[in-house]
């Protein structure tokens, strides 16, 4: 009997055959296990990757190797996943830019983020902030629309990559408010940060982690986060919802993935090992350094989240004329 990964079937009782659980293993001359992650060594997702995979090899027996398979945003990792062996031991860490932003805005994304894949459950979620540099005269967001209302070029807003959900975001605040703001692509975060701190850019949109250290030394001002409720990290900074916009209260998200035909015991078996991670102390304090919050999920609802998700900002990304073609 060809049996899945990560899960064995014993035959008992008394000359008669049936099936019994028993502890997950990898079967016999295969592994290790591949979390393959779409970004560079060192960012945000690969911190996610390392930082769970001690726990997952601890729990399913089996050695996990980390695989940074960069570029098109994320695209060749998803694309490469999607045509590995449905066996539970090649698993995709997955963004929202992945699975829902790029098939929206890409015509060169092949693969489907809802039929080519199976969903293992959500690892964290995070915030989008919207901040100016300290120096620029606007101390919330109804002033720095009002100055975009009249000067166009303090309108603009930086955005760590084209076509990201900070794009759409600040496309959205200023189509329901009538006000034109003007994206900026950067390659990074980091090169958008810079030009905040110099006062290069009126305003930038990103997320919290690259913004929380330089609110706290007092360089930049955050003036509003995404979500349905306050960040833990910037617990004075409003949401969006608050100040009247009642369409940012969605989170991104991490979460990890297998190919679409991975067997369905397999899918819960390493579910069950992820949500064991994520419920650890150490695990919990790594992800709120990276200002994320460990937030897991059913594979049902993960996958809920990106049909939603894509009704979410389908609509939005076409009104903006946004294509990365």
């Amino acid at each position: 009997m060809t049996l899945p990964a990560f899960l064995r079937l014993g035959l008992a009782c008394a000359g008669l055959a049936f099936a019994c659980a028993a502890p997950a293993q990898v079967p016999t001359g295969k592994g290790p296990l591949r979390l393959v992650v779409g970004y560079p060594a060192g960012g945000s997702a690969d911190v996610q990757a390392r930082t769970l995979a001690d726990k997952l090899a601890a729990d399913l027996g089996v050695a996990v190797v980390v695989e940074n398979r960069t570029g098109a945003g994320g695209q060749i990792a998803a694309d490469y996943v999607r045509g590995t062996a449905p066996d539970g031991l090649t698993v995709l860490l997955a963004n929202m830019h992945m699975m829902v932003m790029l098939p929206l805005t890409s015509r060169s994304v092949r693969y489907d983020p809802v039929k080519d894949f199976a969903a293992v459950g959500r690892i964290a979620t995070f915030y989008e902030g919207l901040a100016v540099p300290a120096a620029l005269p606007a101390k919330d967001v109804r002033e720095w629309l009002a100055l975009a209302r009249t000067d166009a070029s303090r309108g603009s807003y930086g955005v760590p990559a084209p076509g990201s959900v900070s794009q759409f975001i600040g496309f959205r605040l200023g189509s329901e408010a009538g006000v034109k703001l003007t994206a900026v692509p950067y390659r990074g975060a980091a090169p958008l940060v810079q030009d905040l701190l110099g006062n290069q850019v009126a305003a930038g949109i990103t997320p919290i982690a690259d913004l929380v250290q330089y609110q706290q030394a007092g360089k930049i001002r955050i003036l509003a986060v995404n979500g349905a409720q306050r960040a833990a990290q910037l617990p004075d900074v409003p949401t969006l919802k608050e100040l009247g916009q009642p369409h940012f209260d969605n989170l991104e998200w991490t979460g990890l993935f297998v190919p679409a035909a991975t067997p369905a015991a397999t899918v819960a078996q390493l579910h069950a090992a992820l949500g064991k991670a994520l419920a650890q102390p150490d695990v919990k304090e790594r992800l709120a350094k990276l200002s994320s919050d460990a937030n897991p999920s059913t594979p049902e609802a993960l996958t809920r989240l990106i049909a939603e998700d894509l009704q979410r900002w389908g609509p939005v990304i076409k009104a903006s004329g946004f294509s990365t073609e």
